[in-house]
């Protein structure tokens, strides 16, 4: 996977213009995120959301990781003259912060990858603060397009792992220990079938 997306990373931006410019517009607008707050972009792949999301606060502060060294090295030349934003080469499922560290953890359009979601899940609520709240937005098997994308690319695409409906998404996050929020579904054109999802840690869980 991690080749994969070394050997896309120059090419990534122009090919899903259309999809990227679309559902991260959508998300920085639904996530409501306070200049203050300390965010976290988990599979953060070129750095878009950063350099959107810095571009309407310039003091932001933003971490991003990913697996794909070629990613971040485009992510960092896009945001080069954002002093607040950092990048870090790590997997989604072993986070480099031994404490809470985030106000929000945000995982744009990658969440059908993982392969173990809920040890993704257990490390964002490992580095959240408390009352932290996670932001996930992905593909839907809601949708009809959406589950026939998913039958292909489980057939054909080896990194792809699965899509979720939006109660499945909503119960691995519950059984993780957190508490929805809200959740909405949205459809980008013709094909994108997606859902959003915001949870809260739970208070009552000892992360000392």
């Amino acid at each position: 996977m991690q080749q994969q997306y070394d050997r896309l990373a120059q090419i990534y931006d122009q090919r899903w213009q259309f999809y990227i410019t679309n559902t991260l517009s959508f998300l920085i607008e639904w996530a409501v995120i306070a200049p203050g707050e300390k965010v976290l972009d988990v599979a953060c792949g070129t750095g878009e959301l950063e350099r959107r999301l810095t571009a309407q606060h310039p003091q932001q502060v933003m971490v991003g990781v990913d697996f794909s060294a070629q990613m971040l090295a485009i992510a960092q030349q896009k945001c080069a003259h954002s002093p607040y934003v950092s990048f870090q080469q790590a997997s989604a499922s072993a986070l480099p912060w031994s404490h809470p560290q985030f106000d929000v953890v945000i995982c744009a359009n990658a969440f059908h990858y993982f392969d173990d979601p809920d040890a993704v899940l257990g490390e964002m609520q490992w580095v959240l603060q408390v009352n932290g709240r996670v932001i996930l937005l992905d593909w839907c098997r809601d949708f009809v397009v959406c589950r026939l994308c998913d039958w292909v690319l489980g057939w054909f695409d080896p990194v792809h792992k699965r899509c979720y409906t939006e109660a499945e998404l909503q119960k691995l996050l519950v059984t993780a220990g957190y508490r929805i929020q809200r959740s909405q579904r949205v459809r980008f054109g013709l094909i994108w079938g997606l859902m959003v999802i915001e949870a809260v840690i739970d208070c009552s869980i000892d992360k000392t």
